[in-house]
């Protein structure tokens, strides 16, 4: 994990609330640009493809602070890269390691957001007043961008250290129990979907998936599949 990996990450967190170029703060976009880098396109987008699904319903709009997508993509990839992990077994491990960091992106949103106030009540005093020629809001507009930039290049560098000589040791020693696990991505992508089912709020589709999950799990068990 270079320190190329957390540039990408804090660069990509300024578009959740300092730069807005549409939607490219999703996992998708994210995936796609991480595999083009690394070279594994395939696996890259199938966790990509996960957390796409899994917070389909989560879009920074007006006060609401979501949880912070990017954090747990891009430490997820970069703990497969880092792994030479292809396998879903294997992926899915990290996948599920991984989802905290989106709340605890979100709390440090939340904390970001707070601190960056206080510019604001600078900038409503340096109105009043009325000084001309005064720089004051475009050093707070800059300190606002560094802030976030180099707190999300720590928060990001900090977890994913972490959670990668966490992940060393459960792979040490529960290594061959997550080999013998029959999983695939078609199963991650199915659960992950759940996401995108309580993102449509219907009582119909909610019955027509749980309808589909009874089925695929029919056609398992009975060897269809």
């Amino acid at each position: 994990m270079g320190r190329g990996n957390w540039f990408f990450f804090a660069v990509f967190s300024l578009f959740r609330f300092t730069v807005n170029p549409g939607l490219l703060e999703r996992p998708l976009v994210v995936g796609a640009l991480w595999g083009a880098v690394t070279g594994d396109v395939a696996t890259s987008l199938k966790i990509a493809v996960f957390f796409e699904l899994f917070w389909l319903d989560n879009i920074p709009a007006g006060t609401y602070i979501p949880p912070h997508i990017l954090a747990s993509t891009f430490a997820a990839l970069a703990l497969t890269t880092s792994f030479a992990f292809t396998e879903a077994r294997q992926v899915m491990v990290i996948l599920l390691a991984c989802l905290p960091l989106a709340r605890i992106g979100a709390w440090m949103d939340y904390s970001l957001r707070q601190w960056h106030n206080r510019g604001y009540n600078r900038l409503i005093g340096w109105a009043r007043k009325g000084k001309a020629g005064d720089q004051l809001p475009q050093k707070l507009v800059f300190q606002s961008i560094l802030r976030t930039f180099v707190t999300s290049w720590l928060f990001f560098w900090t977890s994913t250290i972490i959670l990668h000589y966490i992940l060393c040791i459960f792979f040490h020693k529960w290594g061959p129990l997550v080999a013998a696990v029959d999983m695939k991505w078609s199963f991650l992508w199915i659960s992950a979907s759940l996401g995108g089912l309580l993102a449509l709020r219907l009582r119909k589709a909610y019955a027509t998936f749980v309808f589909g999950v009874v089925l695929f799990g029919f056609f398992i068990l009975a060897g269809i599949i």
